[in-house]
C-alpha cells in the first residue's frame, strides 16, 4: 500500500514538513504567477476536496501527479478575490459552504443533492475546517454566525497571532488539516491566546492532535492529505 501524501504550503516551517515527513509522503506546494504572493503556496486556493477532488487547471503540474483522481474545475485561480476563491469552499458529506457565486461550476456539478450554505466569507476553507461530521472551528464571525443558525456545531477563535505575512494575521482553517482520527496543525497551541480552547474542543470530539512545530500558528492554506 502507498504512502499517503500531505500536501503543504512548501514556506511552511521546516519542522513542520519533518515531521509531516515520518507519516506522509510531503508534497511542498508553491504555484508562480498565478497568484497573489501570500497564498500563491496554499493548497486550499487551488485545491477543492470533497467525494471528488476538484483542481484549477493552473494547478502545478508536480502537484497533479501525486493526486490519485481528480477533476479540473473551469477557474483557473488569478490574484482578484473572484478568482482566487472559487477552490476555497468547504464541501462536507452534506453541505457545501461557501459564499454564493463564488464557488467553481463544477463543484456544483458534482454535488448536486448536496445543501448550499452561503457565508458572507469567500475565503472560505481559509476560515473553516470541519473536524467532525457537521462540527466545525472557524476564525470567521460571519461563518460562525450562519452556522449557527444551521443548527451546525462551531467553535470560533480569534485569528490574531496566526501567522500570514505580510499581512496581520492569517485564519484557523490555514493552519489545519485532518487525516483519519487525528487533526494536524501548522504551529503550537501554546502559541495562540486560545490554544487550550482549541485543544478542548478537538479532544472533546475524541480526536488526536498533532502540532507539528513549536513556534506560531501558520496560515498555509491548509494540509491536504490524499490516500
Amino acid at each position: 500500500m502507498s504512502t499517503p501524501i500531505a500536501i503543504i504550503d512548501a514556506r511552511s516551517p521546516r519542522q513542520a514538513i519533518e515531521t509531516l515527513a515520518k507519516r506522509f509522503t510531503v508534497v511542498p506546494f508553491l504555484s508562480e504567477n498565478c497568484t497573489y504572493e501570500a497564498v500563491a503556496g496554499h493548497p486550499d486556493v487551488f485545491i477543492s476536496q470533497g467525494d471528488t477532488t476538484v483542481v484549477a487547471p493552473n494547478t502545478p503540474e508536480n502537484i497533479l501527479k501525486h493526486l490519485p483522481q481528480f477533476q479540473f474545475g473551469k477557474t483557473p485561480v488569478g490574484s482578484s478575490l473572484q478568482d482566487s476563491t472559487p477552490y476555497n469552499c468547504v464541501v462536507t458529506e452534506t453541505y457545501i459552504i461557501h459564499k454564493q457565486g463564488f464557488t467553481d461550476p463544477k463543484i456544483i456539478e458534482l454535488n448536486p443533492y448536496k445543501t448550499y450554505i452561503s457565508v458572507p466569507q469567500a475565503y472560505t476553507r481559509c476560515n473553516l475546517i470541519e473536524i467532525t461530521k457537521n462540527t466545525f472551528i472557524t476564525s470567521d464571525k460571519g461563518i460562525y454566525n450562519t452556522l449557527t443558525q444551521n443548527d451546525l456545531e462551531c467553535m470560533f477563535v480569534t485569528p490574531e497571532g496566526i501567522q500570514l505575512p505580510p499581512y496581520k494575521y492569517g485564519f484557523i482553517g490555514g493552519c489545519m488539516g485532518k487525516f483519519e482520527n487525528t487533526i494536524f496543525i501548522n504551529g503550537s497551541l501554546s502559541s495562540h491566546s486560545e490554544g487550550d480552547k482549541i485543544r478542548t474542543f478537538i479532544e472533546k470530539h475524541s480526536l488526536e492532535l498533532v502540532e507539528l512545530h513549536d513556534g506560531s500558528l501558520y496560515d498555509g492554506g491548509g494540509i491536504l492529505f490524499h490516500q
